[in-house]
C-alpha cells in the first residue's frame, strides 16, 4: 500500500476506525498474527482534497430566468409602484432615493426584493465588483435618473443579464416627466459566449508584449466569455499591463511643426498602444480615427481589439514612413 503521509491518517480513520484515535485504529487494522508492510513514500505535498479553482464570475444570488408570463406579472407591479414613487418624490433626487422607496413599496406587496446585489468579475489578480440596483423575484432592475436613456445604459443592463445568465433585465428612468422603462433581452446562450472566433492570420507581433497582450485577452475570454461590457475587458487589460500608473500615458500630438497638445493613450509596450471596443458596425470609420491618432502621435503602432459579438477582430495599425497609419486586420 502506498499513501501520502498527509492523507494516511484520515484514510485509516475513515475506512477502519470510526470513533477511534489513529493509534487504536492502526492496532485494530493489523491482526496480531499477520505480517503487515506499509510503505509511506514522501511525495510533494498537496491537499488531500484540492480546492476548487476560483470562479471568474462570483454571483451572490443565483437567479433563475423568469418566464415571459411571470415577467409580465412582476413588471406590472414594479411599474405601478415606480409611478407612485415618482408621483411622491418627483424626478430630482438621487438614484438611491428611488431605489429605497421602490424596494419598500414592493416588499409591502409581498415581493422578494434585494438591493445593491454584488456580482464580482475576477481574472488572476484583477477583480471588479458590480452592483445590481434591485432584484425583484429574480428580475433585475437597473435604476437611472437621467433626461433620457442612452445606449450605454442599455449596454449596462444587458451586461448585468449576461453576468447573471438570465434572459431579462429592465431599465427604469425616474429623470423624465414620466417613469421610462426599457427591457433588454439576453438572447445569447451562455455556452455560445464561450466559443469566440479568434484568428491571428493578419495580426502582427510588433513586440513580445504584443503577444502577451493578446494571449492575456484570450485567457480573459476563456474565463468570462464574450458579450460583456467593453469597459470590463479594457480595465482587465490595463491591469495586466501594470495598472493605470504604468499603462496610461499622455502623448504629445503634432501636425508638422504645430504642437496640438497631449492625448491619453494605453500603452502595453514602449511607443505601442492598444484600444479595445465592442463595435458591431462602422468599424472602418473607427479605424480611420485610430489612423488619424497614429499619424499625429509619436507611436509606432496601435493594437486594436474589437469584440464583434462572438467574433474577435484584431487590427494592427503601423506608423508608416510618410506618417500615415497602415493596418493589417484579421
Amino acid at each position: 500500500m502506498i499513501l501520502r503521509p498527509a492523507c494516511f491518517s484520515q484514510w485509516l480513520l475513515d475506512k477502519h476506525g470510526k470513533g477511534m484515535g489513529a493509534k487504536e485504529c492502526l492496532k485494530s487494522f493489523i491482526e496480531p498474527d499477520q505480517f503487515f508492510f506499509l510503505l509511506i513514500i514522501p511525495l510533494p505535498p498537496f491537499p488531500c482534497h484540492p480546492p476548487h479553482p476560483p470562479m471568474p464570475i462570483h454571483r451572490t444570488l443565483n437567479l433563475r430566468t423568469v418566464t415571459d408570463d411571470e415577467f409580465e406579472i412582476i413588471d406590472a407591479a414594479v411599474m405601478r409602484c415606480a409611478y407612485e414613487v415618482q408621483n411622491e418624490f418627483g424626478r430630482l433626487f438621487d438614484e438611491r432615493v428611488y431605489e429605497n422607496a421602490l424596494a419598500a413599496k414592493l416588499r409591502e406587496e409581498g415581493f422578494e426584493v434585494h438591493a445593491q446585489v454584488p456580482v464580482k468579475l475576477s481574472h488572476g489578480s484583477f477583480a471588479k465588483t458590480y452592483f445590481l440596483d434591485l432584484v425583484v423575484n429574480d428580475m433585475i432592475y437597473e435604476l437611472k435618473v437621467v433626461h433620457e436613456l442612452a445606449a450605454e445604459h442599455e449596454a449596462q443592463a444587458l451586461h448585468y443579464a449576461m453576468l447573471q445568465n438570465v434572459r431579462h433585465a429592465k431599465l427604469l428612468n425616474f429623470g423624465g416627466p414620466r417613469v421610462q422603462g426599457k427591457v433588454k433581452y439576453n438572447v445569447i446562450a451562455e455556452a455560445t459566449r464561450y466559443q469566440p472566433m479568434l484568428r491571428k492570420s493578419g495580426w502582427q507581433i510588433r513586440t513580445p508584449q504584443c503577444e502577451k497582450l493578446i494571449n492575456y485577452f484570450r485567457a480573459l475570454l476563456a474565463d468570462w466569455g464574450t458579450h460583456l461590457s467593453s469597459q470590463s475587458y479594457n480595465e482587465a487589460l490595463v491591469h495586466h499591463c501594470g495598472g493605470e500608473e504604468h499603462c496610461l500615458a499622455r502623448v504629445e500630438l503634432s501636425a508638422g511643426a504645430l504642437k496640438l497638445g497631449s492625448h491619453l493613450v494605453q500603452l502595453h509596450a514602449p511607443n505601442h498602444a492598444f484600444a479595445l471596443t465592442c463595435l458591431t458596425t462602422n468599424q472602418d470609420a473607427y479605424q480611420q480615427h485610430l489612423e488619424t491618432l497614429l499619424k499625429h502621435a509619436p507611436l509606432e503602432a496601435i493594437q486594436w481589439i474589437n469584440l464583434n459579438h462572438s467574433r474577435v477582430e484584431i487590427t494592427t495599425l503601423n506608423q508608416s514612413r510618410n506618417g500615415k497609419g497602415m493596418g493589417a486586420r484579421e
